[in-house]
């Protein structure tokens, strides 16, 4: 929970995996009777790092490590390595995002027509799957903002239970994102990674509802429950110029 998946999850990972380069370089340092400040990794091979051709295989070095008679003093059988990592402050991402919307005063029919995001979760480790977050999290904040409700009858019974009658919005709805990477190594864990799992959602909802009612300010009005629904939108600029009328009279 919190974004931590990568950060948490992800440096156990990392700390094991230099345990196990550890391992595997002094295990290949006793078996080609190096230096173990000599050995280095190549291309899925670990070796002399001026001799590349005296090196080991991974495989080489799981089989000599399965067997005790080809260990050195010390080390156990088995080319494995644990880690524990348990992270003792969180971390804290960051950004900014701007909408840019199109309000029909006739019909109350608001559109997405541009939308960027800068947003900073620290090292990105796979920067195809932050970019997806992002997107993702852009349309689920301006789906919250423009169409996404929940909605019972007099009864209690919902009437909005399925995908047929849920309003969630589909890539036709949306223009292209612009995305603006950011990248602010935190020193909480040893990946520099921080949150981005809502980062999108966080800045697109109250990005896309302040462009609504900015764009709707001169008319009077001032704020408009979520969904924006057009009938909703509709209805606050009816009131908003039934106060004006009211006022000049």
């Amino acid at each position: 929970m919190g974004s931590r998946s990568l950060q948490v999850g992800g440096s156990a990972v990392f700390q094991a995996s230099v345990a196990l380069l550890a391992k595997a370089r002094r295990l290949a340092a006793h078996l080609l009777q190096a230096s173990e400040s000599d050995v280095r990794r190549f291309d899925g091979r670990i070796g002399i790092g001026d001799a590349p051709e005296l090196s080991l295989s991974w495989g080489e070095l799981a089989v000599a490590a399965a067997d005790s008679a080809f260990l050195p003093p010390g080390m156990r059988t088995g080319l494995l390595a644990e880690a524990d990592f348990e992270m003792a402050e969180s971390t804290y991402p960051f950004g900014a995002h701007v909408a840019v919307v199109e309000v029909d005063t006739e019909t109350g029919k608001v559109k997405l027509i541009r939308h960027i995001a800068v947003d900073d979760c620290g090292r990105r480790i796979n920067p195809m799957l932050v970019e997806g977050q992002v997107h993702g999290g852009i349309a689920q904040g301006a789906g919250q903002a423009l169409f996404e409700s929940f909605v019972y009858d007099e009864l209690g019974n919902p009437l909005t239970s399925s995908l047929a009658t849920y309003a969630m919005p589909s890539a036709a709805e949306f223009p292209a994102f612009v995305t603006v990477p950011l990248e602010t190594p935190t020193d909480r864990n040893p990946l520099g990674a921080k949150g981005v799992g809502e980062g999108g959602t966080i800045g697109a909802g109250p990005a896309v509802h302040n462009a609504v009612i900015d764009a709707l300010s001169h008319l009077g009005v001032r704020h408009i429950d979520m969904p924006l629904s057009p009938d909703r939108v509709w209805l606050a600029i009816r009131d908003a110029q039934r106060n004006e009328t009211a006022d000049r009279r």
